[in-house]
């Protein structure tokens, strides 16, 4: 099992031929992720956008561009979210990543029907935490994708996370359904639904819930409570029961610690990195390293 994001990044660069294939990819912020993570030895790239803003990014940045970086000229956007999902389903790109493109062009080329990336499953976001005190990688879903998920949508999102874990060498899932108390209570609507899903469980991985944040993640703090099970202080998926609390959670980690995170959207046929401009330099490379590990043990 991977421990950290210099061991994901060292996976990273292991994997031999990793591209990414960004739909107008052609700004600062993208290019400047680009070019770091062809440095880096994690993946190159094939932009999808406009030759002519690509040429002014460069020159901002005071770069050429990398041999392994091409560019497809376009300056449609939805014709550049086809064309580079296209590469991904493919096969000529292991993965997508977002540029500067609107939300819902990428994500409606993502499930195009043709040449999209669909699988039948939901489509979640998960944030992968380095939680220095235990030292080892830690998901958290979903913070990005789903508002108020229900029951079907919270075993979809659980797996999603799950693979993720698994493709990152974990021996096996093992979630915690997070809520403020360990029982279940009427007042609490999601420690009724998390009960539920642990009692009647989700195939190929343990599963515990409610469980609040300090029995699933600490030993010491689990046998304190009395808690007992192999999810007991010992989680490696956390699964929150709405985008708020998913949200702050993984970005309480990013801006008040010195936590490494990164993060994927799971769920399609390829991984896919939607970076935020706001994002960290290390949090971007951090993503498309774990992009090109994930979307490496696919094949």
């Amino acid at each position: 099992m991977l421990s950290n994001f210099s061991e994901i990044r060292e996976a990273a660069r292991a994997l031999s031929g990793s591209t990414v294939a960004v739909p107008m990819g052609h700004d600062v912020s993208s290019l400047k992720a680009l070019i770091e993570a062809s440095d880096s030895g994690f993946a190159g790239s094939i932009i999808v956008g406009s030759e002519e803003e690509v040429e002014k990014s460069l020159a901002e940045l005071g770069r050429e561009l990398p041999d392994d970086i091409s560019v497809i000229d376009c300056t449609d956007p939805q014709e550049a979210a086809l064309k580079a999902v296209g590469l991904v389903s493919s096969g000529k790109a292991g993965m997508l990543m977002k540029g500067l493109i609107k939300t819902s062009i990428f994500l409606k080329a993502v499930l195009h029907k043709e040449v999209g990336l669909r699988t039948g499953r939901v489509l979640s976001h998960i944030a992968v935490v380095h939680a220095p005190r235990q030292d080892r990688l830690v998901a958290i879903t979903d913070g990005g994708m789903n508002i108020h998920p229900d029951k079907q949508e919270v075993i979809q999102i659980t797996s999603n996370a799950a693979d993720i874990m698994l493709k990152l060498g974990a021996d096996r899932a093992r979630v915690a359904l997070l809520a403020a108390v360990e029982v279940a209570n009427e007042k609490m609507p999601e420690t009724l639904l998390w009960k539920e899903i642990a009692e009647e469980g989700i195939p190929g991985m343990d599963v515990a819930g409610p469980v609040a944040v300090d029995g699933a993640m600490d030993p010491e703090a689990a046998a304190i409570k009395k808690m007992e099970g192999p999810v007991a202080g010992r989680a490696n998926v956390l699964v929150t029961h709405d985008i708020a609390c998913g949200n702050i959670f993984a970005k309480g980690f990013m801006y008040m610690t010195n936590t490494d995170v990164g993060g994927l959207i799971a769920g399609a046929s390829a991984p896919i990195v939607m970076l935020s401009r706001s994002d960290t330099p290390s949090t971007k490379l951090n993503s498309l390293a774990l992009g090109a590990v994930v979307a490496g043990s696919r094949k």
